[in-house]
């Protein structure tokens, strides 16, 4: 009975010890351009979903309303978005909320935090973390709507505002998984000097652990203040060129494309939003760049995507096999596809592919290959010698080379 009883209590210990690996990451913080558990010191790229997309609030005709979100809704969006799509986070926009649920406008008189709000973003915040993803808020939104700390009686930085930050410190900071962006629009009401009172004043604060950031202006690489802890840029459909000058052009921070990646049918603005393919094909460019988060949603019907197969694939490449290694950069010279390596492994990735050239150097190495555009599914290449080798696909498609 004393065998069996040591045996039982052993598989307790080893399955709590399982939980905790699996779910205690750390903080969110970073390693040169990419973004890192601090625990873990595991590197990924974070692609969120936006909040707008929860059922209970679309059947209302809400978007981003915390009164509307319950437990119940938050996990059905861990099961669809994350365990099924394969995204990893959820992007929270609070504005007004931090003083009133459920109505984003800032008002001159508001002074008193809505405990409500704070409870709804710490069981959101815990939730998703537990589920192995991360939260991204935005503080304020936009200040011609009347949602930012402009309309505040103090204004920026004012007694009200920083009186909210310190409840964020205090019931927020504790909590894993979150950064925070400042809000969007700024160039039109936000100045560096008080971006920079922003941080320091967080950042002075015992124990503070989660990044900052402000998105800078449309289509741009510029930004407002470059003390923040990651790059913020507002640009509408990047290229995989454009996302490589963009994370190049502040390498020792990551970078976010910090506008929100939206399906609306009709498009409400066709210079921007995306579709499907486009979304899939966003999330390979955003990794194979080098790794900026983002920001994603589809804002008809459902609000889940029909190729969602196809983004879970794309998960289950970087994700679950964690092959987003910490000092991955991009090598242009050994093939005409996109690649990463860190020259231990090597990910080639090239659209509308029949053949793929590539070349890599060193001892024999498992290569696999999976049609991105597809369920995931590995089709084994053998194990290759260092040196020049062509992939000859069975069809044409969108695929990826791993090379361990």
């Amino acid at each position: 009975m004393k065998i069996i009883r040591t045996i039982f209590i052993l598989i307790v210990i080893l399955s709590l010890a399982n939980f905790t690996t699996k779910t205690d990451k750390g903080y969110i913080t970073s390693y040169n351009q990419k973004y890192m558990w601090s625990t873990t010191g595991q590197t990924f790229v974070p692609n969120y979903v936006m909040i707008d997309v929860i059922a209970n609030q679309r059947e209302k005709g809400s978007n981003n309303d915390l009164s509307l979100i319950t437990e119940k809704d938050i996990d059905a969006f861990i099961n669809t978005f994350m365990l099924e799509h394969g995204f990893n986070g959820i992007h929270i926009p609070v504005y007004g909320q931090w003083f009133h649920i459920g109505d984003n406008k800032v008002k001159p008189t508001d002074n008193e935090i809505d405990q409500e709000t704070f409870d709804k973003l710490k069981m959101i915040i815990s939730k998703v973390y537990e589920a192995g993803g991360c939260t991204h808020i935005w503080l304020w939104g936009d200040a011609q709507r009347k949602q930012t700390s402009k309309s505040l009686a103090g204004g920026i930085m004012g007694e009200e505002e920083k009186y909210l930050l310190e409840e964020i410190y205090k019931q927020l900071n504790p909590l894993k998984g979150w950064t925070i962006g400042y809000g969007f629009d700024l160039w039109e009401w936000v100045e560096d000097h008080q971006l920079k009172a922003w941080q320091d004043y967080l950042w002075q604060k015992e124990d503070w652990k989660h990044l900052l950031g402000a998105r800078a202006s449309k289509n741009k690489l510029n930004q407002i203040y470059e003390g923040l802890d990651y790059s913020s840029y507002e640009y509408h459909k990047p290229s995989y060129n454009e996302l490589r000058t963009m994370i190049n052009k502040r390498p020792s921070k990551p970078s976010f494309s910090e506008d929100r990646y939206r399906i609306r049918t009709p498009s409400k603005y066709p210079k921007k939003d995306f579709n499907e393919e486009e979304t899939l094909k966003g999330l390979w460019y955003h990794t194979m760049a080098g790794g900026i988060a983002a920001i994603w949603g589809n804002l008809d019907e459902t609000g889940e995507y029909n190729n969602k197969d196809a983004l879970k694939c794309f998960s289950i490449f970087w994700n679950d096999n964690q092959r987003f290694k910490k000092d991955m950069i991009v090598d242009t010279t050994l093939s005409e596809a996109y690649c990463l390596t860190d020259y231990s492994c090597y990910v080639f990735y090239q659209e509308d592919a029949k053949n793929i050239n590539y070349r890599f150097k060193g001892k024999q190495r498992k290569v696999i290959a999976i049609d991105t555009k597809k369920k995931y599914q590995e089709l084994e290449i053998g194990k290759l010698k260092g040196g020049k080798h062509t992939f000859k696909a069975p069809y044409q498609s969108d695929w990826a080379i791993w090379i361990e």
